[in-house]
């Protein structure tokens, strides 16, 4: 039986992944948290496994979470949006004139219960159809991603977006939420599960992109996570928290879980400006909570 799937691409997206991470989860776990959403495919899987039970998702980037109300509140209308759209997805002239269009739309405020539709469509076209599916804005917040040029690209999957609405209908066991990670998990309790996958500390200082909204996420920001990460330790929640391999940044900051509770894993490449730099890259998982000493055997060296 199919099951539902990310219906948004985004940079650092974890599909490709999953096998791997499914050795991480906690054996049982209360609320789910994802306070940095993206596509959701961590969410998707635990969902497939038939884990969640309770999930809070949310993101700081409004145009993203109002996409994912559109699927969950009015997915019929935006599947009506999409439709023409797929006519324009091969032409670079439509395309930058509906990036302007997309700059100059603005969300209803009570965006994730009345989400706006056109909006939601105007940016799963550019997701599909932008240069390497990147989300990037400037200083002033204005997505500014050049053309794809891909090949028909496919805007509209009805069959998945109809399980993801059913997905996040289920009852009222799923919550969306726009608002910055330490508000998202501030009512977090013991036994919860939250997975934290923020925009990854640059391994050099050429290969920064954090301009998933206009603030950035840098060092500061990287910080203030790690301080949230250990206090929800206290608190007996369950953490893993993905990144970049930047040791020399996040090593003092999670000091004691690279004891014995940091791994590294080999992920595919995401984003690079050429094709030959898109092969396999080291990135952490870190955890707050012990595995199996079998599965220890994956530890970074310390």
């Amino acid at each position: 039986m199919k099951k539902p799937t990310p219906f948004v691409k985004w940079a650092g997206g974890k599909s490709q992944l999953l096998k791997k991470y499914k050795e991480y989860y906690p054996k049982k776990f209360n609320t789910y948290y994802e306070p940095f959403l993206g596509g959701g495919a961590v969410f998707f899987d635990l969902c497939s496994l038939g884990r969640i039970s309770k999930a809070v998702l949310s993101d700081f980037n409004s145009e993203l979470m109002n996409l994912w109300a559109a699927v969950k509140w009015k997915v019929e209308e935006l599947i009506s949006e999409l439709e023409p759209l797929q006519k324009k997805v091969n032409n670079s002239r439509d395309y930058y004139e509906i990036r302007i269009e997309y700059n100059n739309t603005e969300l209803n405020k009570d965006f994730l219960l009345n989400p706006h539709i056109r909006k939601a469509a105007l940016l799963l076209y550019l997701n599909r159809t932008c240069y390497n599916g990147l989300y990037r804005v400037n200083v002033k917040g204005k997505f500014n991603v050049p053309f794809g040029r891909y090949k028909n690209p496919r805007l509209v999957d009805r069959d998945n977006l109809m399980m993801v609405r059913k997905t996040l209908n289920d009852g009222d066991r799923i919550e969306l939420r726009c608002e910055d990670f330490g508000k998202c998990v501030e009512n977090a309790k013991r036994g919860d599960f939250i997975y934290f996958d923020p925009p990854y500390q640059p391994l050099n200082a050429t290969s920064s992109f954090t301009g998933y909204t206009a603030g950035g996420f840098g060092i500061r920001e990287q910080k203030r996570l790690s301080k949230v990460f250990k206090r929800l330790d206290r608190l007996g929640c369950y953490e893993m928290l993905s990144n970049s391999h930047s040791e020399e940044v996040l090593r003092p900051l999670y000091k004691k879980y690279f004891i014995d509770r940091a791994f590294v894993v080999q992920a595919p490449r995401a984003i690079s400006c050429v094709g030959t730099g898109r092969g396999l890259i080291n990135e952490l998982v870190i955890l707050s909570y012990n595995l199996s000493v079998k599965k220890q055997s994956c530890l970074i060296e310390h």
